[in-house]
């Protein structure tokens, strides 16, 4: 009955934000496939733009995490002033955050350069992440205004104003790409001023949304009081390890990436196939991880630790089983779903063996997202930093670099490779976590 309850809660605080985040995903997917039928050059300037704009924009994500744990924490205590106070710390971080990753975005164009690749590539891109840049402001304040929500079990504004957000920029591309009403075809271009003209319409409704709650009222006014930008150096702290974490995950990612370009083109096109699914996937992860760090938040800020290492344990599980039953129909439909994705008949085939190798990945991946959170929820930073820099960069990508490039697995053993790094995630972060309660919960 008590495991019953704890699912039943998951889900309803889960499922709205397995939604928002994959609509973060579908703004890039939509831009990406719309631009890539208006011209492969203008598609290729496109992802070039965008190899600039998310690594960045996620690493600012990642510094947002402070945020659920310290605001879930006072919320579970009944602090809903304090609540509203630490949102008003966290809102200043953003637009610190926020503002810095524009700014490299908007100057990324030399970091293509210094790559290597085609100067008529790399200025091309670099103009769309240009245009780009001034997304990650906005998309930085729209998390930080969902984390906060989030962890106040108000999980569905989010998904409404990333919703608006997408509708929004499936209309603009229609009409910048391709020009129309007076205006000339601008391509990939139009799809990055899409891109941000969209990111407007879902930050400032939920800014808005969030400033107008009775809490922020009543709090409205008393951060000077309550000490200022030096009283959010906790959520910063957090904040800062959260960033470096994302960092280590993304760029050994991108990794991997850069070693099935090196096997052959055919493979980085069936890499490219199985991690678009992965990605696809561990929205549903996403979305459990969040909702179980909410619940963990809670339970510890209103003192009731048990509460929150089962609300945790649970929540592992119930993402595990989610994650595998998807997996399972990953497996099922291994042999045709390459072809979702190309019509040749050779890179399908060489797909179906990944997706064997992803399903059992997966499962890995969404337990390391779990526990991540969860211990962020307690308030660590660097101890988990540590955790997912040592999966990732100390087990994944040197084995990827073996098995891809040293042995006939090729793509499929950097699959392999990812399935060993989110194991030893979720271990080391299952550790830590154990540590980390039964310490504070003594105290």
């Amino acid at each position: 009955m008590r495991l019953a309850r704890h699912w039943a809660e998951l889900a309803r605080l889960a499922w709205p934000v397995m939604l928002s985040r994959a609509g973060l995903l579908t703004l890039t997917l939509v831009d990406i496939v719309m631009v890539g039928r208006f011209g492969t050059g203008a598609l290729a300037h496109m992802a070039m733009g965008y190899s600039v704009f998310v690594p960045i924009m996620v690493t600012g994500i990642g510094a947002m995490v402070g945020i659920i744990a310290i605001v879930s924490q006072r919320w579970g205590a009944g602090d809903r002033t304090g609540a509203a106070e630490a949102f008003g710390h966290g809102l200043r971080w953003a637009l610190t955050v926020g503002a810095a990753a524009s700014l490299v975005i908007a100057l990324g164009e030399p970091f293509l350069r210094l790559i290597g690749h085609d100067p008529g590539l790399v200025a091309g891109g670099g103009l769309i992440a240009r245009w780009l840049a001034p997304g990650a402001l906005l998309q930085v304040l729209f998390v930080a205004c969902s984390f906060y929500l989030e962890s106040t079990r108000r999980v569905l504004p989010g998904l409404v104003y990333m919703a608006a957000a997408n509708l929004a920029n499936l209309a603009l591309n229609a009409w910048l790409i391709g020009g129309g009403w007076g205006l000339p075809a601008l391509g990939a271009e139009g799809a990055a001023i899409a891109s941000v003209l969209a990111r407007v319409v879902m930050t400032a409704g939920i800014l808005i949304h969030v400033l107008m709650l009775p809490e922020m009222r009543r709090a409205r006014g008393r951060h000077r009081a309550a000490g200022g930008w030096a009283a959010g150096r906790g959520l910063r702290r957090i904040g800062h390890a959260g960033a470096a974490a994302m960092f280590f995950e993304t760029m050994a990612f991108a990794a991997l990436n850069q070693v099935a370009a090196f096997i052959s083109p055919e493979a980085l096109a069936a890499y490219s196939i199985a991690h678009q699914v992965e990605a696809m996937v561990f929205m549903v992860a996403l979305g459990l991880s969040v909702a179980t760090a909410v619940r963990v938040g809670n339970a510890w800020g209103a003192g009731l630790a048990a509460e929150a290492r089962f609300a945790a344990w649970s929540g592992l599980a119930a993402t595990m089983l989610t994650v595998a039953a998807c997996s399972g129909l990953i497996v099922a439909g291994a042999g045709r779903l390459g072809s979702l994705f190309s019509e040749d008949p050779g890179l399908v085939a060489r797909t179906a063996p990944l997706f064997v190798i992803l399903a059992v990945s997966l499962i890995f991946d969404g337990g390391q997202a779990v526990m991540g959170q969860v211990n962020r929820a307690l308030g660590d930073s660097w101890g988990t930093t540590a955790c997912f820099f040592i999966a990732f960069w100390l087990v994944m990508v040197p084995l990827g670099l073996v098995l891809g490039l040293h042995t006939r697995l090729e793509e499929a053993g950097l699959f392999l490779a990812t399935a060993c790094g989110t194991f030893a995630a979720v271990i080391l972060l299952s550790w830590r976590f154990a540590r980390l309660s039964r310490r504070r919960g003594a105290a």
